[in-house]
C-alpha cells in the first residue's frame, strides 16, 4: 500500500461563523459578501431538503417565503439546494414562519452547524454513529473517540470542534455501544498536546476507558509495523449487516473508503498489528509507565 502522510482524527474544523442576533433575515447581499456561494455537502442537502418538506407543507411558493422575509427567491433556493450555509438565526425565522415546531432548528443543528467539515469526515461520521464495531489506527495523536476534553480543545481549539469531537464520543456510553479496538502508535503518548497537565490527564483517561467492556486499547511499539511499510493513521466502522467504510487520514481532509479491495488491505494490516501490539493488560502498564517517567 502506498504511504499516505496522514492525520485523521486531528484534522481540525474551521469554526462556524457566528453572526449576532439579528432580528431581520440577512439580506442575500451581505450574505453572499460574508459566506460566498458553496458546493453543497450531505449536511446541507438534508437540511435544504428538511425546509423544503416544511415549505411543501405549508402550501406556500419559495417566492412566497422569500417575500416574509424579505430576500430574494434565488436566496431561498440556494438554501433548499444546499449551496449555501444557513445561519442558526435563519434556520430559527424559518422554523417560526413555517410552523416547524423546532424541526427546522434540529436539523440545522445536526446537519449545518459542522457542515464545514471536510465531506469526507461527514460521510465518515455517519457510518461510525450507527456502527456496531469500531476499529483505528492512530500513529500521530490519540484516537478523537478517547480524547479527554482538555487534550481534544488543545488539538482543535475552536469551541465548536471541541463540542463536535465530545458529541462523536457519546456514543461510546450509548444502551448499545459499539465495540471500539484501537491501537495507537507509543509516539502518540509521548507527543505533547497543550502541556504536561493536558497530557497527564490524557493518560489517566485512556487508563479509565480501557477499563470498559466494549473498548479494546493496545499499544503499537514501532517495531510492532515497521516492516509492514505502513505509517498511516485510518480507521474502520463496520455495522451489524457487515458493511464497512473507511477513513483514511490526509495532511489537510481525509478520504472516505468503500473500495473493497483497500478495506480489505486496511482489515488485514489491523489483523497483523492488533496481534503485534502489545496485550491489553500490558498497553496499560505502558501507559503507567509513560505517564509516570513522562508526564509526572
Amino acid at each position: 500500500m502506498a504511504h499516505r502522510n496522514v492525520i485523521a482524527n486531528t484534522a481540525q474544523t474551521v469554526s462556524s461563523r457566528h453572526y449576532g442576533p439579528a432580528v431581520e433575515f440577512i439580506s442575500v447581499q451581505s450574505k453572499e459578501q460574508m459566506m460566498g456561494k458553496v458546493q453543497p455537502t450531505p449536511g446541507t442537502l438534508r437540511f435544504g431538503a428538511t425546509v423544503n418538506e416544511h415549505r411543501e407543507a405549508a402550501k406556500i411558493t419559495r417566492a412566497q417565503l422569500a417575500a416574509r422575509f424579505p430576500v430574494s427567491p434565488t436566496y431561498i433556493g440556494r438554501i433548499i439546494k444546499g449551496t449555501t450555509r444557513c445561519t442558526r438565526e435563519n434556520a430559527e425565522k424559518l422554523d417560526a414562519f413555517l410552523n416547524a415546531g423546532g424541526e427546522i432548528v434540529k436539523s440545522w443543528k445536526k446537519y449545518v452547524e459542522g457542515s464545514d467539515l471536510p465531506q469526507a469526515i461527514i460521510d465518515y461520521s455517519e457510518s461510525e454513529g450507527t456502527a456496531v464495531m469500531l476499529r483505528s489506527v492512530q500513529v500521530m495523536y490519540i484516537d478523537g473517540l478517547l480524547q479527554s476534553e482538555p487534550y481534544a480543545r488543545a488539538l482543535l481549539g475552536s469551541d465548536n470542534a471541541v463540542q463536535t469531537r465530545l458529541a462523536r464520543q457519546r456514543i461510546l456510553t450509548r444502551a448499545t455501544p459499539p465495540t471500539l479496538c484501537v491501537i495507537l502508535d507509543e509516539s502518540t503518548l509521548y507527543r505533547e498536546v497543550g502541556s504536561r497537565e493536558v497530557m497527564r490527564d490524557q493518560m489517566a483517561h485512556l487508563l479509565e476507558l480501557s477499563e470498559r467492556d466494549n473498548i479494546v486499547l493496545q499499544i503499537a511499539r514501532y517495531s510492532n509495523y515497521r516492516s509492514l511499510g505502513f505509517n498511516s493513521s485510518y480507521a474502520l466502522a463496520t455495522q451489524a449487516d457487515m458493511m464497512v467504510t473507511g477513513f483514511l487520514d490526509a495532511a489537510i481532509d481525509g478520504e472516505t473508503v468503500r473500495s473493497h479491495k483497500i478495506l480489505s488491505e486496511l482489515a488485514n494490516i489491523f489483523a497483523i498489528l492488533q496481534g503485534r501490539a502489545l496485550n491489553i493488560e500490558d498497553s496499560r502498564s505502558f501507559i503507567r509507565k509513560v505517564l509516570e517517567e513522562q508526564w509526572t
